[in-house]
């Protein structure tokens, strides 16, 4: 009785091993395909990989090596605090912002036409519109600094500002 208890868990386990092996087999031939079909499909990716297996440097990104060097420090600007009142719903808010933006300019003055008026009224009135939802959930404030810089790019021009921090938030 004993021999055939062994036998039979014998054949339980080969089914068990043949199955594993199989689903090894599945899985790996799709992730073969799913690789050779992102190699002949996707844009540049074959030529991206050759650059990483080569070990070969894009002439965009040396001219962007070159362009940064490594020992140059960011430049930051702070903009003046603004204190303004939110629409809501007839039940007035108000808000305050500080800003400080990194800019690619001198780092031994900032750019003039970051403190000019114009900049400051731009933002203001965009602050002006927004409803009280807007200011509200996790990705509030990343909503907003990216409302703010396309605003800024807007203004000032293509990659004037690289970044927009928020310093100071409060909405009460």
């Amino acid at each position: 009785m004993s021999a055939t208890t062994t036998d039979g868990s014998a054949k339980k386990s080969g089914k068990k091993g043949g199955r594993l092996l199989l689903f090894g087999a599945a899985a790996l031939l799709l992730l073969g395909g799913g690789a050779g079909a992102a190699w002949v499909f996707v844009p540049g990716a074959s030529e991206s990989m050759r650059k990483i297996i080569v070990g070969e440097v894009a002439p965009a990104e040396q001219a962007l090596a070159a362009a940064s060097p490594a020992n140059a420090r960011p430049v930051f600007v702070e903009l003046p605090e603004m204190t303004l009142t939110l629409p809501n719903a007839g039940r007035p808010r108000q808000l305050r912002l500080k800003l400080a933006m990194e800019v690619a300019a001198d780092p031994s003055q900032p750019p003039p036409e970051l403190m000019n008026p114009r900049v400051y009224d731009s933002l203001v009135l965009y602050l002006r519109t927004l409803r009280d939802g807007e200011l509200e959930g996790a990705l509030a404030m990343d909503r907003l600094r990216g409302d703010l810089h396309r605003r800024l790019d807007l203004l000032l021009g293509e990659g004037r500002v690289r970044d927009v921090l928020i310093t100071g938030f409060v909405v009460a």
